[in-house]
């Protein structure tokens, strides 16, 4: 009697074995299609699926799951950006501060010399009159 293992009919035969997906796969493979990251066909060749149907029913059975985090990456990303903004606002007006603040020290500064300048016009003259 002779005895083959499953593998050795398996390679005989041309059948390929089935791999398992991970939830974490099939997840990731639901959200890269529904965010628009890949299409089915790039999907299937990313992640050496063969089998269009089996990423549909994952679509299926994840999509609430998937669509779920990224409203939450949405909600994230529209708080990040919100407190970015914020920040931005700060950043802004502490700038807008420091630019003024120079902007009175520069206007004394040339108040300053004006009157310096003229000062020494007048010296100048009262100078050369009583030459």
């Amino acid at each position: 009697m002779i005895v083959a293992t499953k593998k050795e009919i398996m390679e005989a035969t041309g059948v390929k074995k089935r791999n398992r997906v991970s939830k974490e796969v099939k997840l990731e493979i639901v959200y890269a299609i529904l965010s628009g990251e890949l299409f089915l066909e790039e999907a299937m060749t990313k992640y050496g699926i063969r089998n269009e149907i089996s990423i549909i029913n994952w679509i299926k059975e994840y999509r609430s799951e998937v669509e779920t985090g990224l409203h939450r990456a949405d909600d994230f990303l529209d708080q990040r950006n919100a407190k970015d903004e914020s920040l931005l606002v700060a950043e802004i007006y502490k700038k807008i501060q420091e630019l003024e603040e120079a902007n009175r020290i520069l206007n004394a500064e040339k108040a300053y010399l004006v009157k310096k300048v003229s000062v020494l016009e007048m010296e100048i003259s009262q100078s050369i009159v009583s030459r």
